[in-house]
């Protein structure tokens, strides 16, 4: 049997990382994938990226939120769509270290991996032939539209029962279409619950379970860093962890750890 870790969308909140990490040590894993999205909406870039830099059995591809970033540091065009955000990637781009860059730069936007008897794709969002092949000036992350079996059915080139782990959508996914299953854990580091999502996949053979892991991490000390730090679109960010939560609730690292459990 082969056990790994599947994490997404850290969006450089440090402190939900390095809860994750902690508790991966405990998960006896044979290697972990992040899908993506490492940098942007949180300000912590350099930290995120030196934890997961120094991950061994690591397995990480690019996010819309990276390559936004790395077309500014290189000088690319960048997306129109997202004009609303430029300054806060340009905040981010001034700030991060170029050895974090050029390491970006080396990252995938797919990578296909045999695990046991099943073939997985490692993505931050997945894409038909044509749109991975567009620059970021051209959204290529947004071409085949939201989650579901009706959009991703335009994906003629994945395998027959591959499984596509991505990300991308902060809300997480998991469901099948055309004998191909597609999963993501939710986003890491961005959701206004005070936990730390990522999973665990077991295969055995054919057979493949699904474990949702949510750990508890100090989402009002992020929050109080947030505050401290002037940086471009501050407000809209705050709101995104401020969304329905219940003010008299914080989090340790002592709080039970919660696990939902999938079997395929």
């Amino acid at each position: 049997m082969k056990r790994f870790a599947v994490m997404t969308d850290v969006h450089g909140n440090i402190y939900a990382l390095q809860a994750a990490l902690r508790d991966l040590k405990k998960q006896h894993v044979d290697f972990t994938v992040c899908t993506g999205d490492l940098i942007g909406i949180g300000p912590f870039s350099n930290q995120v990226c030196e934890r997961l830099y120094a991950l061994k059995d690591t397995i990480i591809v690019r996010g819309n939120h990276d390559e936004a970033v790395l077309a500014l540091m290189n000088e690319d065009p960048y997306p129109e769509s997202r004009a609303d955000v430029k300054e806060h990637h340009q905040w981010i781009a001034d700030r991060l270290y170029k050895r974090y860059a050029k390491w970006m730069e080396t990252l995938p936007r797919k990578i296909v991996k045999e695990v046991e008897a099943r073939t997985f794709q490692f993505t931050h969002y997945p894409m038909d032939t044509k749109a991975s092949l567009l620059p970021i000036s051209e959204d290529p992350f947004d071409q085949i539209g939201p989650p579901n079996g009706e959009n991703f059915s335009q994906l003629e080139e994945l395998e027959r029962e591959a499984i596509v782990c991505f990300g991308h959508h902060h809300d997480g996914h998991h469901f099948s279409m055309n004998e191909q299953v597609f999963f993501n854990p939710g986003a890491l580091g961005c959701n206004n619950e005070p936990f730390a999502r990522y999973a665990i996949i077991e295969v055995d053979g054919r057979d493949v379970r699904y474990i949702k892991r949510h750990v508890p991490y100090p989402m009002a000390t992020y929050v109080e860093q947030l505050n401290r730090i002037d940086f471009p679109r501050k407000e809209v960010i705050l709101k995104i962890f401020q969304k329905n939560r219940r003010t008299h609730h914080d989090t340790t690292e002592t709080h039970r750890i919660s696990s939902d459990y999938y079997n395929e």
